[in-house]
């Protein structure tokens, strides 16, 4: 059942439109420097994480594991993290718990070098639904599995409202994280509906090292589970799923919530090497990249590496063109905000 699901989350993430109504990176507008006085050869794209050295603020985001087409994707993921000095996260590893022969289809990325791996664990599972609930011994099953560097905790509450076999509690999973954080370095991640500034008071507290926002402007969950529901004929799930398809904080404004003194990735809805730097702009430490190399990942490494190379350039140029000789340099470039992404800048203003 999990390797089915997995493989319609990856066709359906392919083929269908799955993303907001809006991009809200589109709101973000940089001012041209015109006399940027920078060689453009010089220019030092590399950023620290937690640590790490990353040749470029990218993070190859969670994604998949649990099937063999996961397996190939992964693999290609991995290689391309390793050719360009990246950080690679793997999808949730709940499937390498549940069922052990699953395992390689996330320990694959073991076989590349890279700049960081990271675990992926469900908020979901760390409390019981249905099942019990991951226990300390499977927490360090999946960590030692890719041997990670950090581990993700995901927070999908919405997609587990949508989803037919969804998980329907959270409480206690802030204690729990709590718990895990003081053995592992957790990073608290969202699937495309944003953290409020209120979750990352509390996830800092809790002692997370980092926030991946997840905001809303790329792949909606709800989107995605409204298509699988369609295939069954769930009329209760289509209509949750198209309800909630536009719902959350879009990426931009979440980095801004978020910035409490912890490092922030910045993902949901980059692109291109430009929504990169304007996510480095507004206050992120890396910007995470997922379905937007998916297809890519699946087909052809080739065209991984080519896709990888060309935001890249753009991200190089976009620093040419803010007189940003190095990243720290593009952090204090200058922009403006237009509507609707500036009154979700202004909320906590008020």
């Amino acid at each position: 059942m999990i390797e089915n699901r997995k493989t319609e989350h990856i066709r359906i993430a392919e083929n269908e439109t799955v993303t907001s109504d809006h991009n809200y990176w589109d709101d973000i507008h940089v001012i041209h420097q015109p006399l940027p006085e920078v060689d453009f050869d010089n220019i030092d794209t590399s950023v620290g994480l937690l640590g790490k050295k990353l040749d470029y603020p990218i993070i190859i985001s969670s994604m998949t594991g649990g099937t063999q087409l996961a397996k190939k994707i992964n693999s290609n993921l991995a290689a391309a993290a390793e050719e360009f000095g990246l950080a690679m996260g793997v999808g949730s590893m709940r499937a390498a718990v549940e069922k052990k022969e699953l395992a390689d289809t996330f320990s694959v990325i073991n076989d590349y070098k890279m700049r960081a791996r990271i675990a992926n664990i469900g908020a979901p599972q760390l409390i019981k639904q249905g099942k019990p609930a991951f226990t300390d011994k499977d927490i360090e099953y999946v960590f030692n599995l890719i041997n990670a560097d950090f581990l993700i905790v995901h927070f999908n509450f919405l997609q587990e409202m949508v989803q037919p076999e969804g998980d329907r509690n959270s409480e206690g999973i802030l204690k729990r994280v709590s718990e895990i954080a003081q053995s592992y370095p957790v990073i608290a991640k969202e699937t495309g509906n944003g953290i409020s500034r209120e979750a990352a008071i509390q996830l800092k507290d809790a002692g997370v090292k980092a926030i991946d926002v997840g905001g809303l402007g790329g792949t909606s969950f709800a989107a995605i589970e409204y298509y699988r529901a369609k295939s069954s004929n769930d009329e209760e799930k289509m209509h949750t799923g198209l309800s909630f398809w536009n719902w959350g904080i879009p990426s931009p404004a979440a980095i801004n919530h978020c910035l409490l003194g912890l490092p922030v990735i910045g993902s949901g809805g980059l692109r291109n090497g430009l929504d990169l730097a304007k996510a480095v702009m507004v206050g992120a430490t890396a910007g995470g990249f997922a379905r937007h190399l998916l297809k890519n990942a699946d087909t052809s490494f080739d065209e991984l590496k080519k896709q990888i190379s060309f935001l890249i350039r753009d991200f190089k140029i976009a620093m040419f063109l803010t007189a940003s000789k190095n990243v720290e340099d593009l952090r204090n470039a200058r922009l403006f905000i237009t509507e609707p992404l500036k009154s979700w800048f202004n909320y906590y203003r008020k």
